[in-house]
């Protein structure tokens, strides 16, 4: 392929793979507010197509990363405003994903520190095959109320 055919066909990866993003971008928010509304079937099911698309991402990206070994993508100005905006939509998808992890992990915390006080659990003590101390985790726990 010429230089200018393999240009073009980055470019072209580039604004798809810009295409894409913007999709996984909006299935990371909805995944945030079935998280926070605890429906977790829907869940299941943008948690499936996300997979795809992250799929269909890394095909895009291993397409690009081939095109832009035969050119010197950093210089290049028709190439650069595409390349910036897949990088920018990276970084926003990777910081949605990191307040959803941390959101998790802290109404876990929150939420376990609350089921050690209520329900305190046996008093075996558990260890690890290394040695250390395991707590147990809640196996069964029923309320009598629908939140």
């Amino acid at each position: 392929m010429e230089a200018l055919e393999i240009k073009a066909e980055l470019i072209n990866v580039l604004h798809k793979e810009s295409n894409l993003l913007d999709e996984i971008l909006k299935h990371q928010d909805a995944v945030h507010e079935c998280v926070r509304k605890r429906n977790w079937i829907e869940l299941e099911n943008l948690l499936a197509a996300l997979q795809i698309m992250s799929e269909d991402f890394v095909e895009l990206d291993n397409k690009r990363s081939e095109l832009s070994e035969n050119a010197d993508i950093s210089r290049d100005f028709e190439v650069t405003p595409a390349l910036s905006s897949v990088r920018s939509k990276l970084s926003k998808s990777k910081l949605q994903n990191k307040v959803l992890n941390e959101y998790i992990s802290t109404t876990k915390s929150f939420l376990q520190g609350i089921f050690d006080e209520v329900l305190p659990e046996r008093r075996n003590i558990t260890y690890s095959r290394y040695g250390k101390i395991v707590k147990g985790e809640l196996h069964n726990v029923v309320v009598n109320q629908v939140v």
